[in-house]
């Protein structure tokens, strides 16, 4: 027998639709065997009541043949009575009969010769007026009277023919209910399929995202209508809702790649323009091997941070720790390549580096050349002309400290806000702040703004070294 567990496991593995009617099912079945069984107990007591009923009658009329005996103390004639009354048997038939007297003791009896000679009566008889007993062990029933002077009259009748009739009926009961509560479960099962029918069908067209045609719904049943009609309507919302998701996201696409375009431009137009300034050189000062060479060495290394630059803004995370540190010739090249667009705008560009400062530093060499080429060009824009801009570099402990000084009109605010913050403000449509504070978070920096309508803007940025180094 499987276990209980088991059972209700598989069941709850049953579709809703079968689950539920199926209970319904169980039910209806179990209420019909339980009502079953009270009729029954019904009849086995009512059974009883009338043996008993049937005994005291026939006690009647042996008492009423007894009494005139009884009165003598004729213990002959008591027993003649008790044999005669065997020897009549018309509906019930009688046993053994006896009486007793005053003390309990055997007064008179008489047995039928199919007994066993030495058959008595039960001594657990209740000592009450009247009574009756079943004795299931030989299907017979014993009733017992009180009479005058204090004798007591027993029978036992045999009940064998009405116990048989009864037990018929049980059975023929028992196979009605039986035949009904599966008839019923059935009914309930098919009924309870039937009103799950919408149900079912609502549940197969959300699994396949499909609307429920108008054929199927009817307007007979107006709940399930209202139900279909409102999936209908759900289902027209998510195809509106995935078809506005597909083109928001086309639209953002085509978007991230409109800011990828314009930051590489951006980025790339400041070594371009340095690499020219490098070949206007070579082809004014070719003839001389130090120019010659200096420009040269200039143009690869502005063709390797292009390839650097490139690889950054393509980059969704933090570059690892196989990207190249930071030397002082990354300094001095970023100087390069602003003085170009300087020298046009009449602003000097200086590098003031404190006396010490390694050769090569343990920050992201790309990021921060990115960083120091946005801040330095926006600082000379912001300048007029005649004025400077001063990039100071120093090391601490834990940090490299970059300052870009420029003696511009101030920063305005919602600018500064967004550096110091690290987002880029909502209004702002220039790419030099996003790229800045993108390249910041990369190198887990903070910015520092000092912003003055008179006397500049002081940008002071804080790097954490890596730990690699000695």
């Amino acid at each position: 027998m499987p276990a209980p567990h088991a059972v209700l496991a598989a069941y709850r593995r049953l579709p809703l639709t079968v689950r539920l009617p199926l209970v319904v099912a169980v039910m209806i079945f179990a209420a019909a065997i339980g009502t079953t069984q009270v009729a029954l107990q019904s009849v086995s007591r009512q059974f009883e009541s009338q043996m008993a009923g049937v005994g005291q009658v026939y006690l009647d009329g042996l008492a009423a043949a007894l009494q005139p005996a009884l009165r003598t103390a004729d213990v002959e004639a008591v027993r003649s009575v008790l044999e005669r009354s065997l020897a009549v048997s018309v509906g019930v038939q009688d046993r053994r009969l006896v009486v007793l007297d005053a003390r309990g003791g055997t007064l008179a009896r008489a047995d039928r010769e199919s007994l066993p000679p030495d058959a008595d009566w039960p001594e657990e008889l209740p000592d009450t007026a009247r009574g009756a007993r079943l004795a299931d062990e030989d299907q017979s029933i014993w009733v017992w009277r009180t009479l005058e002077g204090e004798h007591r009259v027993l029978a036992n009748l045999d009940v064998s023919a009405f116990r048989e009739q009864r037990e018929g009926l049980r059975w023929r009961l028992v196979l009605l209910d039986l035949a009904v509560s599966v008839a019923c479960a059935l009914l309930g099962f098919l009924v309870a399929r039937q009103m799950q029918r919408p149900v079912a069908l609502v549940t197969q067209r959300l699994q396949e995202g499909q609307a429920i045609p108008a054929a199927l719904i009817q307007a007979s049943d107006p709940e399930s209508a209202r139900l279909m009609r409102a999936v209908n309507r759900m289902a027209d919302d998510a195809r509106e809702r995935e078809a506005m998701q597909a083109l928001l996201a086309e639209q953002e696409r085509e978007a991230v790649l409109g800011r990828l375009a314009a930051t590489l431009a951006h980025e790339v137009r400041n070594p371009l323009g340095g690499m020219v300034t490098a070949i206007q050189t070579l082809r004014k000062f070719g003839d001389r091997p130090d120019a010659r060479e200096d420009a040269l060495a200039f143009i690869e290394r502005g063709v390797l941070a292009l390839g650097e630059v490139v690889d950054a803004t393509l980059t969704t995370h933090r570059p690892g720790s196989g990207e190249r540190r930071l030397r002082l010739q990354d300094l001095q090249d970023v100087q390069r390549l602003v003085a170009a667009d300087a020298r046009q705008r009449g602003v000097g560009v200086r590098l003031e580096a404190v006396p010490g400062l390694p050769e090569e530093l343990p920050v992201a060499a790309t990021e921060v050349r990115q960083v120091l080429l946005n801040l330095l060009i926006n600082a000379v824009r912001a300048t007029a002309p005649g004025g400077e801009v001063l990039l100071r570099v120093r090391r601490e402990a834990r940090a490299l400290v970059l300052e870009v000084i420029d003696q511009g009109k101030g920063m305005a605010e919602d600018v500064a806000d967004s550096l110091r913050r690290g987002l880029p403000h909502a209004g702002q449509t220039g790419l030099g702040v996003a790229v800045i504070v993108r390249l910041v978070q990369q190198l887990r920096g903070r910015v520092a703004v000092d912003a003055h309508s008179q006397g500049g803007t002081h940008i002071t940025l804080e790097l954490p070294l890596e730990s690699r180094d000695p």
